[in-house]
């Protein structure tokens, strides 16, 4: 799959899309808006690029890139802000009974989406025009919305495909390429010398496959899984610890500290078996039947 080279006197390459241009833009992915969101989506995005809105400042930024040779537009993608996330796993649906725990989890489920998000962007439609197949198109427009993803600090482009043959180009180009119906994500977080993983798992729609592009060389994918009780497609991105997904009440916090404290000033002064010793004998003390 070569590179498209310009002929003389003619411009080739990526671009961002520009006003007047949404309505071959939309024509373009039209093939890949699979149903009724999806082309409500797109048309919105084109209309917005014929207002000369600038998207990349938006809340949620999205950008549409084109690929023009010979003044036509022969590719189109629209990348837009990381979108990951699913309602909670069903591992956890036999927390329910438990409504405070089931919350807990499924919160933190849904703030650990939010970091990955933070650190990610989506490629959302992309198409080439079939006349241009096969030419290495698609393959350029992937590596200019890299670039731009990577210099604004995003580590991974995902995205999604539902067919075979597409999962299998996308693998060439370097993408980590998911099992069907189910993907995770997990973040490596330093805790002093340590890394400690927090994980969430992606329900897919039906046949769909998601496809991740690392952007730095901290984004690995990990292969945790047995063929009994896999855990496909795990990506891990390697960041420093950040315990804001964990919502620990600021009194257990303090109390936390305060055990802590004591604890060392005990073993300071009795040393660590003693200390445990006695700890345990408060433990076993205020567990006694009748209390």
């Amino acid at each position: 799959m070569g590179r498209v080279k310009a002929r003389k006197g003619e411009t080739s390459g990526v671009r961002p899309a520009r006003v007047g241009e949404g309505d071959a833009v939309r024509n373009l992915l039209a093939e890949v808006a699979r149903d009724e969101q999806d082309q409500m989506q797109l048309a919105v995005s084109c209309q917005l690029v014929d207002n000369g809105v600038d998207t990349t400042r938006f809340g949620e930024p999205f950008r549409i890139l084109v690929f023009e040779r010979r003044r036509t537009l022969l590719g189109a993608m629209l990348v837009q802000a990381g979108s990951l996330g699913s309602k909670p796993a069903e591992h956890l649906a036999e927390l329910k009974a438990h409504q405070h725990l089931y919350a807990q989890q499924a919160g933190m489920q849904a703030k650990m989406f939010a970091r990955v998000n933070a650190v990610t962007a989506h490629l959302a439609f992309m198409a080439v025009t079939p006349s241009a197949r096969g030419q290495g198109i698609g393959r350029q427009m992937v590596r200019a919305a890299a670039d731009i993803e990577r210099r604004r600090g995003r580590r991974m482009l995902t995205g999604y495909v539902w067919d075979d043959d597409l999962a299998r180009m996308y693998a060439k180009w370097g993408f980590i390429v998911s099992p069907p119906e189910r993907a995770a994500f997990f973040l490596r977080e330093k805790v002093g010398n340590l890394y400690a993983p927090s994980a969430a798992a992606l329900s897919l729609t039906e046949g769909s496959r998601l496809i991740v592009l690392p952007l730095v060389p901290e984004v690995r994918a990990y292969d945790i899984g047995t063929a009994d009780q896999p855990f496909p497609a795990v990506v891990g991105v390697e960041e420093p610890f950040d315990p804001a997904h964990l919502d620990t009440p600021q009194e257990l916090t303090e109390m936390k500290e305060r055990i802590e404290a004591f604890a060392q000033r005990q073993m300071a002064l009795y040393g660590p078996e003693r200390t445990r010793a006695m700890f345990d004998a408060v433990l076993g003390s205020q567990s006694q039947p009748g209390d």
